[in-house]
């Protein structure tokens, strides 16, 4: 008999020290995210569960050492165990109100309640404590109280919770809910089980009952975490949506002005007899063309960004033969051999506009940063295919690209060289219109003899 009460301490032991552990891992990563995102109702929570901690290493000493003892240390243990249990039923609800109310619970009351429940938590110690004949009533006491209040603490958290419409309403939501109002019952259920065991009958805990609050209390961190990162996740996406529609509206407006500015340049060009004045109309149309190229680039961007891909058969033939209505008339379009054979296996599955944007980028920068002077300038398209994976190279031998630079030519406003005209946002705009249909791009490049841009689409 006196080995299965010892195996049975042990079992217990065990089980107050994984709590305690897990009560200090939940206190510090509460306490993390309740700084990191300034939320208060997190940080109190943090505070519950350091209570939560100390009740549980509390109940371990009085298992270990004070078992069958009477002494004033035991009473003094007892008090703290049952106050830290209070404890932390009292900042989980304070919690709870600052997640409703978004502000502070006032502190004056604050202190009037913990003298309060100081008061209940030395009481139920103290009552039926000097007479061995009464511990069925002690237990009711003592036990009955902090099972009743952590169970009703927690019944109340979970279900504001899971009605709570302030942050994201998803899959952390409902299981750190779930897992409040699942412990609460747990809780409930013991209270149960010392209510009944007063009036003298029997009504046994199963005995997985302590791994199961193990993992309810595991589950409750691991859930507020995927709680708070689908949170700002929804709000990322908010702010991402709001910054794409104001850089979409603001470049869209800045385009008017900027229009009517070249359209004052070209007439001053013509009224202006000085050559100087005509220079200085020359530079400013110039620094217009500019600034209207970033701004084009900006809303080719933007529209990327916000619009979601529709996949759609595609043939390529008819995506070059547009790309190149759209450039044709760029400096030096014409002087250049467009080597591409159509072939009516040219047909993949794609986005119509992200493509569009892609070869309209690269067909661009081909025919800007090209080497007129050389015999048989070109732009060479082929197109294969191997199984769902298609691939589309576009081949130049223009002026190609600084090794050393390879490796950055995809980075936002990133130019090779300063001396180019471009804005640095062209093969960002292809990357990421590409990452909207799961699409990769890499380059081969040597410079002075041209560069080799390879399209990768999987499942098209």
């Amino acid at each position: 008999m006196g080995l299965h009460l010892s195996d049975t301490i042990v079992r217990l032991l065990y089980l107050y020290l994984a709590q305690c552990i897990l009560g200090v891992i939940l206190f510090f990563m509460f306490r993390h995210f309740g700084i990191l995102y300034r939320r208060r109702f997190l940080y109190t929570w943090a505070l519950s569960w350091s209570a939560f901690a100390v009740y549980m290493a509390c109940t371990g000493v009085v298992t270990l050492y004070l078992a069958y003892s009477q002494s004033p240390i035991r009473l003094i243990t007892s008090v703290v165990g049952q106050m830290s249990c209070f404890l932390q039923v009292l900042w989980v609800l304070r919690g709870t109100y600052e997640l409703v109310t978004e502000r502070a619970f006032n502190r004056r009351q604050f202190k009037v309640i913990l003298l309060a429940v100081f008061c209940i938590a030395v009481a139920s110690v103290i009552l039926f404590s000097q007479n061995v004949q009464d511990s069925n009533l002690r237990h009711l006491a003592r036990v009955g109280s902090r099972t009743l209040a952590m169970g009703s603490g927690f019944l109340f958290t979970g279900v504001v919770v899971l009605r709570n419409r302030k942050f994201s309403r998803g899959l952390g939501q409902r299981m750190l809910a779930g897992s409040f109002i699942v412990f609460s019952l747990y809780q409930l259920y013991y209270f149960a089980e010392v209510v009944v065991n007063v009036a003298d009958q029997r009504m046994e805990v199963p005995g997985f009952f302590g791994v199961a609050d193990l993992l309810l209390i595991a589950l409750m961190g691991m859930s507020m975490v995927i709680w708070l990162l689908e949170d700002e996740r929804e709000k990322l996406g908010r702010s991402n949506k709001e910054l794409d529609m104001f850089l979409y509206n603001t470049s869209h407006d800045l385009r008017a002005p900027i229009a009517s500015i070249l359209g004052l340049t070209y007439l001053g060009k013509l009224e202006f007899e000085e050559e100087r004045a005509r220079m200085f109309m020359d530079m400013i149309e110039s620094r217009i063309k500019k600034l209207d190229l970033v701004i084009g680039d900006i809303l080719s961007l933007s529209r990327s960004k916000k619009t979601e891909p529709r996949m759609e058969e595609l043939r390529l033939k008819d995506l070059v033969d547009e790309t190149i209505t759209d450039i044709k008339f760029n400096k030096g379009a014409s002087a250049i051999e467009l080597d591409y054979s159509p072939n009516g296996t040219d047909v993949f599955v794609s986005d119509y506009n992200q493509i569009k944007i892609v070869l309209n980028n690269l067909l661009a920068n081909a025919v800007k940063y090209h080497n007129l002077d050389q015999p048989k300038p070109y732009i060479r398209i082929c197109f294969t295919r191997n199984s769902d994976l298609v691939e589309i190279t576009v081949e130049d031998n223009g002026q190609g690209i600084p090794e050393e630079s390879l490796p950055r030519i995809f980075e936002m406003f990133y130019r090779a060289s300063v001396d180019t005209e471009g804005t640095g946002l062209g093969l960002y705009i292809v990357r990421e219109a590409l990452n909207k249909v799961k699409g990769t791009i890499d380059v081969t490049s040597e410079l002075g003899k041209g560069s080799v841009f390879r399209i990768q689409l999987e499942n098209a």
